[in-house]
């Protein structure tokens, strides 16, 4: 192998020759990035085509009509009244800020319970919360 090497780099000095190896190291690195980003891009358009929503054949997806809301119509004191912002503050405290949560109880118990005032609407809410947690 050393005489290989003599041969290689026709007879460089000790330092040249150390040189001329990080050097070909370093070009065969490159060359294995370069091989691993390729794959990566072709594993990449795969997953795409892989994960694209199909349709089945003869029928067409359209995104629902967004209807707008009838007979829902929350008070002003929804949002004005400051007895309500601390029974919404208190409700998001314990759901931990999950606003999503917050919105489906209070619907839930508007649909279960209708024509009553906001505030009951929270307080029964809460109530519930605690209850279930204790």
């Amino acid at each position: 192998m050393l005489k290989h090497r003599k041969i290689l780099h026709g007879g460089l000095s000790g330092d040249a020759t150390q040189a001329m190896d990080v050097l070909a190291q370093l070009l065969y690195l490159l060359r294995l990035v370069i091989n691993l980003i390729y794959q990566i891009s072709y594993l990449w358009e795969l997953l795409k085509h892989l994960f694209k929503p199909r349709v089945p054949f003869g029928f067409s997806v359209s995104k629902p009509q967004h209807q707008p809301r009838r007979n829902q119509r929350y008070s002003r004191s929804y949002r004005t009244d400051p007895k309500n912002r601390e029974l919404q503050r208190k409700l998001l405290e314990m759901l931990r800020g999950d606003t999503a949560t917050a919105k489906r109880l209070l619907k839930h118990q508007r649909q279960l319970h209708k024509g009553k005032s906001d505030n009951w609407y929270l307080e029964k809410v809460i109530y519930d919360l605690e209850r279930d947690r204790h």
